[in-house]
């Protein structure tokens, strides 16, 4: 995953925002990223975000480099339907 600072979105960039943080998507990148929870997190070892993506078919042991599919979008409606 990359995280930049946007200081000035494009307009073709997906929006989201929630509890005050902006987050822009590149349309390139939204089929690999439906269905991921985005986070911050403070521990002893390490500061910075981290993803729970459906998508991802496997990654490294550091977890730096990932590996993703496509979603499934009929399975994500049917899990948005169901909940």
């Amino acid at each position: 995953y990359t995280v930049d600072l946007v200081t000035e979105p494009n307009t073709k960039d997906d929006h989201i925002e929630r509890d005050g943080a902006h987050v822009y998507v590149a349309p390139e990148a939204a089929l690999f990223l439906f269905g991921t929870e985005m986070d911050f997190e403070q521990t002893t070892l390490r500061t910075g975000f981290t993803f729970r993506n459906p998508n991802q078919s496997s990654a490294c042991g550091c977890g730096e480099s990932v590996e993703l599919k496509p979603a499934d979008l009929k399975a994500l409606a049917e899990a948005r339907a169901s909940a």
